[in-house]
């Protein structure tokens, strides 16, 4: 498996932040679960710009149809990753847990 600035490296020219933050990374010494949780961080930060992008589109009065269907395409790109990261980490189970245990809560609070 190759570290991650030869990873970048065969990109070509890299930002320079982008390449000072996976230096940074390199020299942390970060395992397997800590850098999917980073992956699970960074997916959090395009799902708000790309949300962003959503209310740009609902503010148009009439949005450009291939902004759309690419912004619908990203979308389905990104809950993709999303699943899947969720998989790996096994954060999709806690957050059912959660969910019955909320649910269960409230059914209490109700009688």
């Amino acid at each position: 498996m190759s570290s991650i600035s030869e990873s970048s490296q065969l990109d070509g020219d890299v930002n320079p932040a982008i390449q000072q933050v996976l230096d940074a990374m390199e020299a942390a010494e970060i395992s397997p679960e800590d850098a999917l949780q980073i992956s699970l961080v960074l997916l959090n930060f395009v799902e708000e710009h790309h949300l962003d992008n959503l209310e740009e589109f609902l503010a148009d009065e009439q949005p450009d149809a291939i902004s759309v269907a690419v912004w619908a395409a990203d979308s389905a790109r990104l809950k993709t990753a999303r699943e899947l990261l969720e998989e790996v980490l096994g954060e999709d189970d806690d957050t059912d847990q959660d969910e019955s245990e909320a649910d269960n809560l409230e059914e209490d609070g109700e009688s």
